[in-house]
């Protein structure tokens, strides 16, 4: 099979950068009212997650062959399936190159299968934003929805399950920028195989004084996958939705190939 070329963000682009993915950038100091159902994915006060392998294991690998990118946006989610009062913004792509990433994971290999996670960018990926009341970051989803290369799903997300539950990772330093956090957290009740994790910044690295949490899912769908992200002031104990998550996840999952 001819071999994709990837474009792979910057590890603090991709993590910071993100946040930031349209022209009408979110206040990081205004209030982010938790929402009636935010538990798909835990919070940052959340107990440890249960031991390798978690629950999630137990889903079904659902083959499906890689989506075009007409099928990836029609896969994402509309308006008129978000929660009441909700929109939609465009989500730009950071630049970056293969070699940004391959130096991360050259200095913490235990961690490759996390950065690539959170770093790359698959090609003719669909990128949403969702924004469910005020256009704070709390309230802001990105769903990135793209086909992996290779044939190479189920061992990416092997990767990344012993990487995430097991343990494997538990933290990186960027170039430029303070130690980085990896926690794991439960990512249960889904239809497909799925990882939930946390990346916890220190006091002062981000937004806040108190630190600030990115918080992620990948679930795998055959030879595509979903990666969702929402990040907020630590204190705000930021959590991805799980309407949001369950919607956006089976959306992908029936998608037809």
């Amino acid at each position: 099979m001819t071999r994709f070329v990837v474009r792979l963000a910057p590890v603090m682009l991709a993590m910071t950068g993100l946040m930031a993915g349209c022209s009408s950038a979110p206040v990081p100091g205004a209030a982010s009212p938790a929402g009636p159902d935010r538990g798909a994915v835990a919070s940052a006060s959340s107990p440890p997650a249960p031991a390798f392998p978690p629950a999630s294991s137990a889903a079904p690998w659902r083959p499906l062959a890689p989506l075009s990118r007409e099928q990836l946006d029609a896969a994402l989610l509309q308006v008129a399936d978000l929660p009441s009062g909700s929109t939609t913004e465009p989500a730009k792509v950071a630049p970056g190159t293969p070699a940004d990433l391959a130096h991360q994971i050259q200095q913490y290999p235990a961690c490759g299968p996390v950065l690539t996670a959170v770093s790359e960018q698959l090609p003719d990926s669909a990128r949403r934003w969702y924004v469910t009341g005020n256009n704070v970051l709390g309230n802001r989803t990105l769903a990135d929805l793209g086909s992996v290369p290779d044939g190479r799903s189920r061992e990416r997300f092997d990767a990344l399950e012993r990487a995430v539950y097991g343990g494997g990772c538990t933290g990186f330093r960027t170039d430029s920028g303070p130690q980085l956090r990896v926690e794991a957290v439960p990512a249960e009740g889904l239809e497909v195989p799925a990882v939930g994790f946390r990346i916890v910044a220190p006091t002062g690295a981000v937004a806040s004084q108190g630190g600030f949490t990115r918080v992620y899912l990948y679930a795998a769908v055959g030879d595509n996958r979903v990666l969702l992200l929402t990040g907020d002031d630590t204190a705000r104990t930021p959590a991805l939705r799980s309407d949001l998550v369950t919607a956006q996840v089976h959306r992908l999952a029936t998608a037809s190939g």
